[in-house]
């Protein structure tokens, strides 16, 4: 974990050797199609800061799932507190950190236009799919309530009439055994109708040691099946259909954590690291050592943190952590064109049961592990008209309603957690929201260069917490029994105006002004009395933004930029109070106070000579509460106003390199070389920290990771094969850092170099 060095250096020159090579007029850039803005576009006409990945640049990065593509996106982050089992995007820095399935994320997820209701659901595996739009920004105009940091828009792979027979097959094998095989299929099924089936499965991979047992465990593997069957049906040219049916399980081992030592093991208090700023595995100890030394085995620490390794290939928590996920969805399009206007129906379900079983504490013994169930159910339907008019005025409007329900059962085992707060309990409860809206969309071109837009969305909305039960096993007796909580949205209106300036063919001006919202909710927790299921209110920000995209040099260089600042009000978050239950600092959830997000964005890409690719993203923010009558409780007991802290996962500086080389070996031979390089400031540091045992506590430092692939394929690209890294410079990095909130404190690491060979037969 360190700051970047020579490498960033290395891949600036080899970029600034390329600038002075001579431009092809010939080797022009592709246009990048997007549906934004709910109709198909070219990304350089829309006025939103978009990141967009097709299906070979998909291919190329080597993606397995959508939270590694935040790799990728500058400004954009990805919070996953329990090691890839509940992933949730972060974008410039908007974001609610929180790893209970009846919260929504702040960037919501579209997948195939339907809505991800929890981020439990962002754990989808990418598999035949067409395009990944990230929407940087709020999108309350158009995608409504949850879309206060941006949206994600998956779309898969579809079946098209007439198209004919197509597929592919591709197979990888690498490190600690991990081997998948992904294909699809698709044709004609006679003259108006087709097909399209797709699989993927993604096994093995362990790479994890546990010292809690003495055999070597090789944790850490992948066991994720999905299947997607897909009918188009297009019997005339204004009328078509399509439905897709999927389903899939998860029984992957998940990450296990890495136990940060506070402790002085004579007085059982924060050691002198910890009052310094640092954890230290080497001089100080966990709860677990104190449990041993004080109460179970007096004088006899166990096993001491230092064997741990950085890189999280051995460390202290039980092999348990696990899931054990399946769902079915369906989803029903109809698309028909009515002259003046196309009208589109989207009807979508989604039934997804995820089951969990997770070491909060990451330490031998049993201080906390929960396992628990949450059976999500939800559907909703779209309808939207678009209009077809090739005058200056485009529109669109649009109604949706949605049903979300979320029957949650949890087990909390903390049996050897003598020292702090010792029993097993369960907790379940059962959430229901309804939701309806109204919203439209106008664009007005007043002339050439000039176009005026803007989007009005009205929304409705009620969640009702259901039947909270918090039950001590070992007492037999109620903290909470039938405890029902209900939540209405008080501010329903978001949208956008805006305008853009074509200055020349090929550059476009924009700024727009947009109000977005992240609905209020529910604490998804342990909870001790009915006050802390108390609802919190929506989060409100209006954002401010101004952009350039642009393509220069006869299309071979196309820079996007944008400029924001966002007056965010009522954030939400978690705050630290103490716990007389547990007799701890715990965690609340709740809203915490006004918040300003100021950034600057810059997105590159460059065909400087044949075959040569070169992409660049770098983003700079600045974030802080600026506002906020909250006062903290530090790890340590002081009470601290959170009013002037930076916020975290909001790095400062961010970016991403590319560069991507394809060349011709004879002439039946294509070849490729690829790199990859990106870099995050500090997420977490001290200007975002309560104390100084906090900044020991969940510090996590800036960190770069460096991948690569180099392929041959035939000239026809029918078939190729693959030799992919990933983490090349093997860097040791967290991507979480938290507490258990009873005296723990289990950070995530990131999966260390890792190779496969890849082979890929198309038809």
């Amino acid at each position: 974990m360190h700051r970047p060095g020579k490498l960033p250096a290395l891949i600036a020159a080899a970029i600034a050797a390329a600038i002075s090579a001579p431009s092809s007029a010939e080797n022009a850039l592709e246009e990048v199609v997007v549906t934004a803005q709910k109709r198909t576009e070219s990304a350089q006409d829309v006025s939103i800061a978009i990141a967009a990945f097709g299906e070979e640049q998909l291919r190329n990065l080597g993606t397995t799932n959508l939270q590694e593509l935040t790799e990728f996106v500058s400004g954009t982050e990805l919070f996953d507190d329990r090691g890839a089992g509940q992933p949730t995007w972060i974008i410039r820095g908007v974001g609610l950190s929180d790893f209970n399935s009846n919260n929504t994320p702040t960037a919501a997820i579209y997948y195939d236009e339907y809505y991800l209701s929890s981020n439990v659901l962002g754990g989808i595996g990418l598999f035949d799919m067409q395009r990944v739009e990230v929407l940087k920004g709020p999108q309350g105009g158009l995608y409504g309530r949850n879309t206060s940091g941006g949206a994600v828009l998956v779309n898969s792979t579809r079946a098209v009439v007439g198209a004919g027979l197509s597929g592919y097959v591709t197979g990888t094998f690498g490190r600690w055994n991990r081997a998948g095989v992904e294909a699809a299929i698709g044709g004609d099924l006679g003259a108006s109708a087709a097909f399209r089936l797709s699989a993927v499965t993604d096994q093995g991979g362990g790479w994890q040691d546990s010292l809690a047992t003495a055999r070597d465990d090789e944790y850490g593997d992948r066991d994720f099946t999905a299947v997607r069957a897909q009918l188009a049906f297009a019997p005339s040219d204004n009328f078509d259909l399509w439905l897709k049916v999927e389903g899939g399980r998860d029984e992957s081992e998940t990450t296990l954590g890495y136990s940060r030592a506070l402790y002085d093991p004579g007085s059982g208090d924060f050691c002198a690291s910890a009052f310094a700023g640092r954890h230290d595995e080497k001089n100080c100890v966990t709860l677990s050592n104190l449990t041993n030394l004080f109460v179970l085995t007096p004088g006899d620490p166990g096993v001491l943190p230092g064997g741990q390794k950085l890189d999280g290939t051995r460390v202290l928590a039980n092999p348990v952590n696990a899931l054990d996920n399946d769902w079915l969805g369906a989803n029903l399009q109809l698309n028909w064109n009515l002259d003046f206007a196309t009208l589109t129906s989207i009807t979508g379900y989604l039934d997804y049961e995820n089951n969990q079983l997770y070491d909060f504490d990451a330490q031998p013994l049993t201080l906390f592990h929960e396992d628990g169930s949450a059976d999500l159910t939800s559907w909703s339907q779209e309808l939207r008209l678009v209009s077809n008019s090739d005058g200056p005025l485009s529109w669109l409007v649009g109604a949706m309603y949605a049903e979300d329900e979320d029957e949650e059962f949890r087990l909390g085992d903390l049996s050897d957690n003598i020292l702090v707060f010792q029993t097993r309990a369960q907790r379940s409860f059962t959430q229901e929201s309804e939701s309806w809206a109204l919203y439209g969309q106008l664009d007005y071109q007043i002339s050439d260069a000039w176009k005026v837009h803007g989007s009005l969305r009205y929304t409705d909305e009620e969640k009702d917490l259901l039947d909270v039960v918090n039950y001590d096993i070992w007492g037999d007796f109620f903290y909470l029994d039938g405890v029902d909580k209900h939540y209405e949205l008080d501010d329903h209106w978001s949208g956008h105006v805006g305008v853009n300036w074509t200055f020349s063919d090929d550059a476009m001006a924009y700024g727009r002004i947009t109000r977005g919202f992240k609905s209020g909710g529910f604490f998804g927790g342990f909870a001790f009395s009915p006050e802390e299921l108390d609802a919190y209110g929506e989060e409100i920000v209006y954002a401010y933004e101004i952009g350039l995209k642009s393509e220069w040099l006869d299309r071979t260089l196309q820079l996007n930029a944008a400029a924001y600042y966002y007056d965010y009000q009522e954030v939400q978050g978690f705050t630290q109070v103490f716990n007389e239950v547990t007799g701890t600092v715990v965690t609340k959830l709740g809203n915490l106070g006004d918040a300003e997000h100021t950034g600057v964005e810059t997105d590159l890409v460059w065909l400087p000579l044949a075959g040569l690719t070169l992409r660049a993203s770098v983003a700079w923010m600045d974030v802080e509460i600026v506002d906020s009558d909250t006062i903290a409780l530090s790890q340590d007991g002081q009470a601290v106003p959170i009013e002037g802290l930076r916020r975290a996962f909001a790095p400062e500086w961010s970016y991403s390199l590319e560069g991507r080389y394809e060349w011709s070996i004879g002439s039946s031979l294509r070849a490729a070389f690829q790199l990859n390089y990106s870099w995050r400031d500090d997420l977490s540091d001290e200007d975002s920290s309560f104390s100084r045992v906090d900044l020991a506590a969940f510090s996590h430092e800036d960190y770069q990771l460096l991948n690569g692939r180099i392929s041959v394929s035939d000239a026809g690209d029918r078939w190729s094969v693959a030799l992919i890294g990933r983490n090349l410079t093997d860097e040791e990095y967290w991507t979480s850092t938290s507490t258990d909130d009873l005296a723990s404190y289990p950070s995530i690491t990131g999966r260390p170099l890792s190779y496969a060979l890849e082979a890929t037969y198309r038809w």
